[in-house]
Parts: structure tokens; sequence; C-alpha cells
């Protein structure tokens, strides 16, 4: 068909399927379009093309949907191009399957797909044994609320030829106060489904804070009702960008869903959360503090093996000479006050004047640094092994006030836990750890390992976007740039406003 060049996925196993289907006597009217079930699982088909469209992660997908909707299409023609879309989301869940988590690639490198083999003979199957539809239906994302999210992005794609509004001023708007940009203000909102009021009217009144409330809560921002350059930014962000993050990471969590164990810990990287998941429901949650952008936490499966009780740290070679020898040179004291050891590579101990220590850090700086157990501890009290070749583990840490952040990535790459201490007694009755061991542990300064009888497996996943309890997608911070060009600028920009 002409223009169809760059999809072309289906051609031979369209005269495949075609040969099968004659020789089953199913040749009443083309396929998708027979009777009544065919049609329907047509329909839906197209609306998982436009789905996938909006996710971006193929130019065959937004190239077949722009045929879709051409006009004057022949029922064989569009029947041609629904049997294309049915081995494109095929291939793309055959070729997702394969990957394991943080490795799905989606907004990094635009797959181009294949058919799977088998597929013209199902597909035709299918249709004698009269459960296309159910075909079709298997082919939707699983365990992610893929039918709330999709009704989100179709309501999304229907706002994208609108002249979006950007929010540009940099004074602060409290509430009851007068600004040009309210009434931009109200009809975003409005559009967005958080607010339900008029749309004249340049003051701030309550019934608007109360929805921009609610739109900072949706986008993990302190929920003050002043709108500022945070807000402002999540205001200017796009349909076709919110579309975007929100198809493409409801596919990601899908796939990454595909790895879990039935309880399991899950750490969501762009929300600063932790949550342990059971068949029962939550077992526990707490906040979390993330690697910063240029020492990222990596997504990963991995498992929690051991709890450490009065952990001491043994510094990384990186970090001693980002963070630490920097600090060595502007206080030739700090490794005593912070009660750092220090042994050279054979492992004999080093001592050194504060004098020495500063002069040592202009060199080459041949020592390893382990800080002692205790109060200082830059690990807390407690540390909680994975297995992985990454040295990445959580712990807790002394520093508690940075939990009450909003934005949360601060760390080298390790995941700090808030309610560490609850998390770890959790521990001792999940792993068959001697309570009576562990609570003289949590008494003294000395290191105690604890081996868990049973290990927990641990995700640590990048969903930047999700649907809510209440049916709405919730959005965060892209903080790796891993969302893709379409929304790059915008994650630069907000990258630089909330660095401010």
């Amino acid at each position: 068909m002409t223009g169809s060049k760059g999809v072309a996925v289906g051609r031979v196993w369209w005269l495949v399927l075609a040969l099968v289907l004659v020789s089953s006597g199913i040749t009443a009217a083309p396929l998708w379009f027979d009777n009544p079930a065919q049609r329907q699982a047509g329909q839906e088909l197209r609306k998982q093309v436009n789905f996938m469209a909006a996710a971006n992660v193929s130019h065959q997908f937004n190239e077949l949907q722009r045929l879709l909707n051409q006009e004057a299409l022949t029922l064989r023609q569009q029947s041609e191009l629904l049997t294309e879309a049915y081995l494109l989301i095929q291939g793309f869940n055959q070729t997702m399957a394969s990957r394991p988590i943080g490795a799905d690639q989606l907004g990094q490198m635009p797959l181009h797909l294949t058919s799977p083999e088998g597929s013209a003979f199902e597909l035709a199957t299918a249709v004698s044994q009269q459960r296309l539809i159910q075909l079709v239906i298997d082919l939707e994302p699983r365990g992610s609320d893929y039918l709330a999210a999709r009704h989100w992005v179709e309501q999304l794609q229907q706002m994208v030829h609108l002249n979006w509004p950007r929010f540009n001023a940099t004074r602060l708007i409290e509430p009851h106060q007068r600004h040009v940009e309210v009434e931009q203000i109200r009809v975003v909102l409005k559009l967005l489904n958080d607010y339900q009021g008029p749309v004249l009217g340049q003051e701030y009144d309550a019934d608007l804070v109360a929805a921009v409330q609610r739109f900072q809560r949706r986008h993990g921002l302190a929920a003050d009702g002043v709108i500022g350059p945070k807000t402002r930014s999540w205001l200017s962000m796009s349909p076709a960008v919110r579309a975007q993050r929100l198809a493409r990471n409801i596919l990601r969590q899908s796939h990454d869903r595909r790895w879990f164990a039935q309880e399991y810990l899950l750490v969501n990287i762009p929300d600063f959360s932790l949550r342990w998941v059971t068949p029962e429901g939550q077992r526990f949650q707490s906040r979390v503090i993330v690697g910063r952008n240029s020492r990222r936490t990596p997504r990963m499966a991995t498992e929690m093996v051991s709890v450490v009780v009065n952990p001491s740290w043994n510094v990384p070679r990186s970090i001693v000479r980002k963070d630490l020898i920097p600090k060595i040179r502007r206080n030739g004291d700090y490794l005593a006050q912070q009660h750092f050891d220090a042994y050279d590579w054979q492992g004999s101990p080093v001592e050194k004047t504060p004098q020495q220590w500063q002069q040592a850090s202009y060199g080459r700086f041949p020592f390893r640094l382990s800080q002692r157990p205790g109060n200082r501890n830059a690990l807390g009290r407690y540390k909680f092994h994975l297995t992985n070749n990454q040295a990445i583990y959580l712990h807790d840490t002394p520093k508690k006030s940075l939990f009450d952040k909003p934005s949360r990535a601060f760390s080298s790459g390790c995941v700090r836990v808030q309610d560490a201490d609850l998390l770890a007694r959790q521990l001792v009755q999940y792993g068959d750890i001697s309570e009576a061991r562990f609570v003289r542990s949590r008494r003294s300064n000395a290191t105690q390992w604890f081996k868990m009888q049973r290990p927990l497996p641990v995700y640590l996943v990048y969903w930047s976007a999700w649907m809510g309890q209440d049916h709405k997608p919730r959005y965060r911070r892209d903080l790796y740039h891993q969302e893709g060009d379409l929304d790059h600028k915008m994650t630069i920009a907000m990258g630089h406003q909330l660095s401010r």
C-alpha cells in the first residue's frame, strides 16, 4: 500500500495468513471486519497502536498510526494495517520480555521491530476458534493500570493541537493575590481535571489554591499552594510530553513487573520511595534518598541477604577522591573528627598529624579509609546488604533532616532509608534472625552481620509516571534524563530551576 514502506512488518505474513484463512474457509470479509467480534478486536487494536505511538518507542508505531488515520482506506487496506499492528505489538512484547530490569532502553534507543515466527498461524487459529478479541487483549501491558492510563493518554492526545501556555513569570503567586497568569493556570488545571471552577478571574482564590495543591501532590511537590518555578515547570509541560511520559512508563512498569516475585522491596528512584509489597498488601513504606545525577542509583533486580548492625564504612576510592580529599585539604583534622581510620594497601594502620594529612591530600593519596561505627558513621546504625557487583546497598543515615526535602537525590548511588530501624526489625522477623542477638547488638557499638535465612527480592526501578489510586496520573521529575528527546529540554530546564 502507498506510503507504508516504513511499517511493512507483516507483508509476507499477510500472504501466509491469507492462505491459511482461505484453506480454513474463512473468506467472507477481510480479517478484522468479518463479524462484530472481529470488528471489536480491530477497534481495540487501534487503541493499542495509538497508545504505543504516544509512548514514542518506535517510529513504526507512529507511521502505522498515521496510515490507519488516512481517509478512504478500503477494508482490505485497513485489515492489512491492523494485521501489521498485531504483529508489531507482539514483536515489541517479545523484545521486552528478553530484557531484564534496567535494560528496557525505552526512551533511550528507538526500537526497530520484526514479527515473531508463527504469529500468522496463531492469528489464523484464533480467528477459526472465535477468540480473536482475547488474543488482542492479551497484548496489553499487565499489572500497571493500563486501561486507566490509556484513557488519560487518549484525553491528552486530543489536546496536542492546543497552544499550551508557558509560565515564565518569576514572582511567587500566593493565595488571594492577583496575577496575570492565574487565568491561564485555571485553564490548564481544568484541562488536566484538577479544577472544576470558572476559568475567568485573576484572583488566586481558595478553590484554585486547593486545585493547585492537588496538582502539586500529583507531581511530587510540597503541596503549599504557592506557585513558584517548580510548579510553573510542571504546568508548562505539554500534553504530548505528558502522554509520552505516562505511556512509556506504563510500558516500563509492565516490563519490570514480569520479573517480580510475590513478595519484594520496591525502590522507585524518581519517587524517592520504598515499599515492601506482599501478597496480602503493603508491609512497610518509607522515604528514601537516592543517587544524584552524577552518581546515579542503578536500576536492577537483586536480593537482600544480610542485615548489618553498627556497620563500618569502607569508603569507595571514587568517594575518597571526589568527596573526602577536598575536605581533608580544608581541614587536616577532618579524618579524626569524623572517626576515620586510614590504612596503606598492605592493610597496616597509618597515623599522621593534621598538617601531614593536608599535605598527603595533594599527592596520590595511597590510603584506604574506613569510618568506625557510631553516630557519625555515614551508614548510620544499619546496612542492608544486597547481592550485586556495583557495591549498591540500602542503609541508614545520621542526616535525618534530608528526608524532609521533596527532592532527595543526594547520595553517591546507594539508597538511604528513612525508617531504617523499623525496616531492620521487620527483616529480623522475615529473615528468621535471632531477635535476642539482634537486640543485644543494638546495645553495643560492635559491628555484627546477620544473615537472612530467607533472602528478600529487591527491585530498584525508574518509574517517573504511574496511575494513582484515584485513577489520575502521577508524575515525577526525570532525575537522570531517561525519558527521551521529546521532553529533554523540559527535563534540563526543571533541573536548573530545582538546583537554584
